[in-house]
């Protein structure tokens, strides 16, 4: 089957197209015939080699979590999915797998794929919005009526959080560029501000979180603008890790307030939530730009420079 390897970590040039032995399921496995699949910062990331200390490096290896196809395989132990099911979600095998015209995944990653939607968006939700509901509700407790501030509103998580903060009955700030501000209004945030024209941090309004989704702040610049017991939480999880322990020695100065960060969890009861959000209409993703399997180092290079709209998503079969 043909697929989308490296065998080299490193710039989008490096990947190839090439065949590759189809995949052989275990009994709680899934094969999906893929037909879309979504790109992540984490897919860039790791193709550089951000990951190989937590990883390793088995070549070749095929990247992409996201992703939509069609059931053709189930093992013994599946019981939700069906041959000819058309599902979405993120597998979670090491490095993904999804570049390939057949994948595998775990039934807990799989949600069927709403009717109301395209293979090209189906493909387009799973990460950004499991990421954006898991933090919302798990991670910082968001209740209505808390104010939410996006930083990185237009990108592939951010016009998502937008509209399951929405969704939760909280009240949104929305940072972008100007040129994305036509983009970002349609989801509805509740004001709009230009981190061009204005520095955020001399923002005259006070926050209940402070979702670092662009990543270029950090608590301490930001704890000024929380309310008491307000939450500063940036997704990247290695590089806020790291900087934790000094965080939390300011949390002790810091009336309550505190810094977070969260690995994504796979969790179908989570998609299916999704899912339906989805049928009733009140959650939408934007495709930026679609590519073929065979211009995936174009697709990567694109995605990196990190100007998108939403989502890119690369198209493997019909």
């Amino acid at each position: 089957m043909k697929a989308a390897i490296i065998n080299q970590f490193g710039s989008p040039d490096v990947f190839e197209i090439k065949d590759i032995e189809k995949p052989i399921i275990k009994p709680d496995q899934l094969l999906i015939k893929v037909k879309t699949v979504g790109l992540n910062p984490v897919d860039w990331k790791q193709r550089k080699g951000n990951h190989k200390l937590i990883l390793g490096s088995p070549f070749p290896i095929v990247l992409g979590y996201d992703i939509c196809g069609e059931v053709v395989e189930t093992g013994d132990e599946i019981n939700k999915f069906k041959k000819g099911d058309i599902v979405f979600g993120a597998i979670d095998n090491k490095y993904g797998g999804a570049l390939t015209e057949f994948a595998l995944g775990h039934e807990n990653c799989f949600s069927l794929k709403p009717d109301n939607i395209t293979v090209e968006e189906a493909a387009a939700f799973p990460m950004v919005s499991l990421t954006s509901l898991q933090a919302f509700r798990d991670i910082v407790n968001l209740e209505a009526g808390q104010t939410v501030l996006l930083n990185g509103a237009s990108g592939g998580v951010g016009h998502i959080a937008i509209q399951v903060a929405k969704i939760m009955g909280a009240k949104v700030i929305a940072v972008a560029s100007s040129k994305s501000k036509e983009f970002v209004e349609q989801f509805k945030p509740d004001s709009f501000v230009d981190y061009k024209e204005k520095n955020i941090l001399e923002l005259d309004k006070k926050v209940d979180v402070f979702f670092d989704i662009a990543g270029n702040y950090d608590f301490l610049k930001t704890k000024h603008l929380l309310n008491p017991q307000g939450i500063y939480l940036n997704p990247n999880y290695i590089n806020t890790i790291i900087k934790m322990p000094l965080y939390k020695l300011h949390q002790i100065f810091s009336k309550g307030k505190k810094a977070k960060t969260f690995i994504m969890k796979h969790n179908n009861f989570d998609l299916d939530l999704i899912a339906q959000w989805i049928s009733e209409n009140k959650l939408k993703v934007n495709i930026d730009k679609t590519f073929p399997l065979e211009q995936i180092s174009v697709a990567h290079e694109y995605a990196q420079k990190g100007h998108n709209k939403g989502k890119n998503v690369v198209v493997i079969s019909n």
